[in-house]
């Protein structure tokens, strides 16, 4: 399984639903939607690749890839958060890798310090294994 999480601002999350059908729709791809508390397992009885979109409500639009004729894209996800948000030109991952700026740290020394801030900051939810 692949999960990816991505956080977005209040207003912005609230157009998820439709952003993801209305995109879903001209690609001629079909979501379920499936009520908050609904288990993915409940919905997936038997075992088949599926693209899932957890909704601020509690509710999640589910595609289920081997019961439907069209495919999501790879990058269906990135692409219609990348429009939500605004920055289309996010929908593709290198155009978001750290640029060296005149003046400021070499690119190597600069991810150093963007993966140190990540962890610090994350370091409440990260998980434990002892």
């Amino acid at each position: 399984m692949h999960l990816q999480l991505v956080p977005l601002p209040h207003d912005v999350a609230n157009g998820a639903r439709e952003a993801f059908e209305r995109e879903g729709a001209s690609r001629g791809v079909r979501f379920e939607l499936l009520a908050a508390g609904t288990r993915l397992s409940d919905a997936l009885p038997t075992a088949e690749p599926f693209f899932a979109v957890e909704l601020p409500s509690g509710e999640t639009l589910l595609h289920k890839l081997a019961t439907n004729q069209r495919r999501h894209p790879l990058q269906f996800g990135r692409e219609v958060i990348a429009q939500l948000i605004g920055k289309p030109e996010r929908s593709d991952w290198k155009r978001c890798l750290p640029q060296e700026q005149p003046g400021g740290p070499p690119l190597g020394e600069l991810e150093r310090e963007l993966a140190s801030s990540f962890q610090e900051a994350f370091a409440p939810f990260a998980p434990t294994f002892d």
